[in-house]
C-alpha cells in the first residue's frame, strides 16, 4: 500500500458506508420447483441455451453461467444437439462467461497431463512482482461452445492458514498465460472492458474502460484481492420464476429485472462448500462475492505495514504493562479485554474503514509480551525476594540481639535488687535502660513481622532456591501420602524422583513404620510403568515351603493341592513394579532363585518345563541391616548388589521430631473423619508430650496412639491424658512436662522466638530463656567451644542455625563478662551460682566447665 495512488483509492475504493449489495447484480438459482421439473442432476444444455437467449433478449449486460464444462452432454441429456444449441446461444448473446475447473499446482504441470486449453480472454500479464498461483486443468480440452464465450474464468480461492477463505486470487498461472477469476471476468464484461487491456502494477490490478476512469483493485503480494463479504439474499431470483417468464414469451417483468445488469445463473447441483466469513459457500458463490465487491467498489485493503507494526507494538506494550503493573487476576482480566479488543478491531475494521487487519500478528505479540513479562516478573520477584529475605535475616539477628539484651538486663536488674549494697539510683538507671531495650525489641519485632508478610506475599511467585526446592519436594511428597519437612527425607525423595524415571532397582532401608511402602508406590507412580500393576509382597508373611510357588507360580499337579495353574507375584507384576517388603527375611535357598529371575528376567513355574519371561521392576525393602547380613553370611552378596541400584535410608521418627506435629495434625483429622467426629485440635501440652516420646514404632505407633486418643477423648481439645503415653524416664528433680526435648521441639517449631515459645508452653519468657541457656551451655561443652557446631546441634534445621548461633554468642559473652573481674575460677563459679540462680541445676555443671576453661586459657596461666 505504500505505492498506492491514494487519490484513486479515495475516489473508487474507499467504502462510504457498510458493505452493500450492488443493484446491478442479479443471481438466478435453481430451486426445488425447477428441480422437480428439470431433474436433480445436470440439466439438458438446451434448457441453458434457452435461458441464455432469453436473458440476452431481456437486456442482460453480462451473463455468468455456472455450467460444468469439459465433457460433451450425455445422450440422455440432449447429447451433441444440446451442446450445439448452447454454443449458438452463447455466440448470439456475446456476453457469456463460463467457469473453468482448475486445481492449484505447486509446480509446473507434470508430463503427460492434458494440454491446457486456451482462450482469447486469457492475457499474458506481466508478473509485476506478484506471485500468481500456478494451476492445472482438471478436464480435457474445452468443448467448442466455449470458443464463442466472451470470457472463461477460474473459481479457485485458497484458504488462509486457519481454513477460512477470505481472499481470492485475481489470476492464476496456466503455463505462459494467466486465467482471470470468474467473478473478475464477469465484472469486466459487465463494464464493457477488455480483459486483454487489464494492467498490473505495484498498486494493484486496473480494469481499463473506454471513456471512464480505470477501476483499481488492490491486491497483496500473492495477487489476491480481499473480498468485502456481504449477504446477497435480496437479489436472488428462483430459476422457476425466470423459466415461467420465458415460457410465456417476451416478458416486461424479466426485462425490468435483468436489463443492463450482470446476471449470474447457478444452474448446477449443490457442490462442496468451504468456510468463509459468512459461512460455508461453494466456489461459484465465493466468486459471486468477488463480483459484488467489484461492482460496489467495497474493496478491503491490508493495513499499512507501519500502522500494523505500531499497533502490534502498542498491544504488546499494553500486555506487558498489565502483567508488570497489576496483580495477576487483574492482569488476566485486562489481557482478556485486550484480546477481545484486538478481535473486535479485526472484525469491525473491514466494515468501518475498509481495512483488513492481521489478527495473528498482534495476538502472537500479546502472547510473547505476556510471556516475557511473566519471566521478568519471576526474575524481578526473585531478586526482590532475595533482598527481602536478606533484610528479614538481618532484622531477625537484630531481634535476637535485642531479645538477648532484654534478657541480660532483666538478670542485671534481679541482681541489683538482690544486692543490698546497690543504691536506688542504680536500680532506676537499670529500669530505664531495660525499658529502652524492651521498646527496641518491640520495634524490631514489628519490623520483622512486616518484612515476613512481604516475603510471604512474594514467595508464591518465586519458588526457586533451596527453600523453594524443599517446598516443592514437600508438596510432591504429599501427593503420595508422605508428610514431612525433614531435609534428609526430602533429599531421599529427590533422589527417588530422579531414579524413578529409569529401570534402576531401588532398595529401601529403615525401621518398621518409616514409610517404605509409600516410597515404593511413589517409585511406581513416577516411573514410565505407572499404568502397569503394582504388586506388594511381604516376604516375612510367606511360608518358606510356599515361597517359590508364591513368587513364580505353579502348574496344575506340580504338588499336592495344585489343582490348577497359578500365576506368581512376578507374573502378576508383569509390565509394572514388584515391591518385595522385608526381603531380608528370604531364606538362602530362595535367594538364589530370586537372583536368577532378576538376572535373566525369566523363571520356571513350579512344575513347568518352559521358562516364563516377564518385564518387572523390583523395589525391595528391609528393616534389617542387609550389609551386615552380607558380612555375617545370611544374605547373598550377589543378590544384594543386584537389588542396590539405589539405596535410600529412611530416618526413624525420633530423628525428625519436626515431622511429629505435621503427622499428628493429619492423623488426627483422618481418625476424626473415620469415627464421624468433628476434628479435635491438638493441645500444646499434648503436642509437647508427642515431641518427648521416642516412637519406637514410628508412624504406625503414632497413628494408633492418635486414633485411640480421638476415640476416647471427652473434651474439645486433645490433652496428654487422652494420649495415654507411658511416662518418660526423667532425671531426678525434674518436674513432669519440664523435659528438654519438649522445650527444644517447641523452640524449633517457633524458630527460636522466645516470646512465641513461652506463649505456646504457657510459661514466662525468662523460664524459656533459662532452659535454652542451659541447653546452649551444654551444647558448647559438647562441641568443645565451637559455637557453629553447637548451634547446628540445637537448631536441627540449617535455616535456624544463624539465629541460634547469635543467641549462644550472646549467652557465652554475657557469661564471660560476668566472670571477668574475678581472680580465681572458684570465686567466679560462686558468683555465677548467685547470678544464674534460675538456671536448672542439671545444666550448671556445663556452665562451671565453661568458666574453668575460660580461666585456664587466660594469658599468664
Amino acid at each position: 500500500m505504500r505505492a498506492l495512488d491514494w487519490e484513486l483509492y479515495d475516489r473508487w475504493i474507499r467504502p462510504r458506508a457498510p458493505v452493500s449489495v450492488s443493484p446491478a447484480l442479479v443471481v438466478v438459482v435453481r430451486d426445488a420447483a425447477s428441480e422437480a421439473r428439470l431433474g436433480r442432476g445436470a440439466w439438458d444444455r438446451a434448457v441453458l441455451a434457452r435461458l441464455v437467449t432469453g436473458l440476452s433478449r431481456a437486456g442482460a449486460a453480462a451473463i455468468g453461467l455456472d455450467a460444468a464444462l469439459g465433457q460433451p452432454s450425455a445422450p440422455g441429456r440432449g447429447g451433441a444437439a444440446s451442446d450445439a444449441l448452447l454454443s449458438q446461444a452463447t455466440a448470439l448473446a456475446g456476453a457469456v462467461v463460463y467457469p473453468l475447473a482448475l486445481e492449484l499446482d505447486g509446480a509446473h504441470t507434470p508430463a503427460g497431463a492434458p494440454r491446457p486449453p486456451g482462450h482469447r480472454s486469457w492475457p499474458a500479464l506481466p508478473p509485476a512482482g506478484y506471485a500468481w498461483p500456478a494451476a492445472r486443468p482438471l478436464a480435457g480440452p474445452l468443448p467448442g461452445l466455449t470458443g464463442h464465450a466472451r470470457a472463461i474464468g477460474h473459481t479457485l480461492a485458497p484458504a488462509d492458514p486457519d481454513g477460512v477463505v477470505r481472499k481470492v486470487p485475481l489470476f492464476v498461472r496456466l503455463e505462459d498465460r494467466v486465467v482471470p477469476a470468474f467473478g473478475l471476468a464477469l465484472g469486466a464484461v459487465f463494464m464493457r472492458a477488455s480483459l486483454e487491456q487489464i494492467t498490473v502494477s505495484r498498486d494493484g490490478v486496473a480494469i481499463v474502460r473506454s471513456g471512464f476512469a480505470p477501476v483499481l483493485v488492490p491486491v497483496d503480494r500473492q495477487g489476491r484481492a480481499s473480498v468485502a463479504w456481504a449477504p446477497v439474499e435480496p437479489r436472488i431470483v428462483p430459476f422457476a420464476d425466470v423459466w415461467a417468464a420465458l415460457a410465456g414469451g417476451p416478458s416486461e417483468r424479466l426485462g425490468a429485472l435483468v436489463d443492463g445488469k450482470a446476471v449470474l445463473v447457478l444452474a448446477e447441483p449443490a457442490r462442496a462448500e468451504r468456510p468463509t466469513p459468512l459461512g460455508p459457500m461453494s466456489d461459484v458463490a465465493i466468486q459471486l462475492q468477488l463480483l459484488n465487491t467489484l461492482l460496489t467498489g467495497s474493496w478491503l485493503v491490508d493495513a499499512p505495514p507501519r500502522a500494523t507494526l505500531l499497533g502490534t507494538l502498542a498491544a504488546a506494550a499494553l500486555a506487558a504493562w498489565l502483567w508488570l503493573a497489576l496483580r495477576w487476576w487483574a492482569a488476566l482480566v485486562g489481557l482478556a479485554v485486550l484480546a477481545l479488543g484486538v478481535g473486535a478491531a479485526f472484525a469491525l475494521a473491514p466494515l468501518l474503514a475498509g481495512v483488513l487487519l492481521p489478527a495473528g500478528l498482534p495476538l502472537a505479540a500479546v502472547a510473547l509480551a505476556s510471556a516475557g513479562a511473566l519471566v521478568w516478573n519471576q526474575l524481578a520477584s526473585g531478586s526482590r525476594l532475595r533482598r527481602l529475605e536478606g533484610e528479614v535475616a538481618r532484622m531477625r539477628e537484630a531481634l535476637v540481639r535485642r531479645e538477648s539484651a532484654v534478657e541480660t538486663l532483666e538478670e542485671d536488674l534481679d541482681a541489683a535488687r538482690a544486692a543490698a549494697a546497690r543504691s536506688g539510683s542504680a536500680e532506676d538507671a537499670l529500669r530505664d535502660e531495660l525499658d529502652r531495650a524492651r521498646a527496641q525489641e518491640a520495634e524490631a519485632r514489628r519490623r520483622l513481622e512486616e518484612l515476613e508478610r512481604a516475603s510471604r506475599a512474594l514467595r508464591p511467585v518465586e519458588d526457586r532456591g533451596a527453600a523453594g526446592g524443599l517446598a516443592r519436594l514437600a508438596r510432591e511428597c504429599e501427593r503420595f501420602g508422605i508428610v514431612t519437612r525433614d531435609p534428609a527425607l526430602l533429599a531421599a525423595f529427590r533422589d527417588l524422583e530422579k531414579a524413578a524415571r529409569s529401570s534402576l532397582p531401588v532398595l529401601l532401608a529403615g525401621e518398621p513404620g518409616t514409610g517404605k511402602e509409600l516410597f515404593a508406590r511413589a517409585v511406581h507412580r513416577l516411573s514410565p510403568r505407572a499404568a502397569g500393576p503394582f504388586v506388594a509382597v511381604n516376604m516375612a508373611a510367606i511360608s518358606p515351603e510356599l515361597a517359590e510357588s508364591e513368587l513364580f507360580g505353579h502348574v496344575r499337579g506340580s504338588f499336592t493341592g495344585a489343582v490348577g495353574d497359578r500365576k506368581g507375584y512376578f507374573e502378576q507384576a508383569d509390565g509394572g513394579t514388584l515391591f518385595l517388603d522385608e526381603v531380608g527375611d528370604l531364606r538362602p535357598e530362595h535367594q538364589g532363585k530370586l537372583l536368577r529371575a532378576l538376572q535373566e528376567r525369566s523363571f520356571h513355574r513350579v512344575g513347568a518345563t518352559r521358562p516364563t519371561a516377564v518385564d518387572v521392576r523390583v523395589v525391595a525393602a528391609s528393616n534389617r541391616d542387609i550389609e551386615r547380613g552380607v558380612a555375617e553370611g545370611w544374605f547373598r552378596e550377589d543378590l544384594y548388589f543386584r537389588l542396590k541400584g539405589l539405596v535410600l535410608r529412611l530416618p526413624p521418627l525420633r530423628e525428625r521430631p519436626g515431622d511429629v506435629p505435621l503427622l499428628a495434625a493429619r492423623l488426627v483429622a483422618e481418625a476424626a473423619a473415620e469415627l464421624g467426629r468433628p476434628a479435635l485440635p491438638l493441645g500444646e501440652a499434648a503436642a509437647a508430650a508427642l515431641a518427648r516420646h521416642d516412637w519406637p514404632g514410628n508412624v504406625r505407633e503414632l497413628q494408633q496412639c492418635l486414633r485411640q486418643a480421638v476415640a476416647l477423648a471427652e473434651g474439645p481439645v486433645l490433652t496428654p491424658e487422652d494420649l495415654r503415653l507411658p511416662a518418660p524416664a526423667r532425671p531426678a528433680g525434674e518436674a513432669p512436662g519440664d523435659g528438654e526435648v519438649a522445650v527444644l521441639a517447641s523452640l524449633r517449631r517457633h524458630a527460636f522466638d522466645m516470646q512465641a515459645t513461652a506463649r505456646a508452653l504457657g510459661w514466662d519468657r525468662s523460664t524459656v530463656t533459662q532452659r535454652l541457656k542451659g541447653l546452649g551451655f551444654r551444647a558448647l561443652v559438647e562441641a568443645g567451644g565451637d559455637r557453629a557446631r553447637a548451634a547446628l546441634a540445637l537448631a536441627g534445621d540449617p535455616a535456624l542455625v544463624r539465629s541460634v548461633e547469635l543467641k549462644l554468642s550472646e549467652y557465652h559473652e554475657h557469661l564471660l563478662r560476668v566472670v571477668e573481674g574475678f581472680e580465681s575460677a572458684e570465686a567466679a563459679v560462686a558468683a555465677c551460682r548467685r547470678r544464674f540462680k534460675n538456671l536448672p541445676e542439671r545444666h550448671f555443671r556445663s556452665l562451671e566447665l565453661l568458666v574453668r576453661q575460660h580461666f585456664e586459657r587466660r594469658p599468664g596461666r
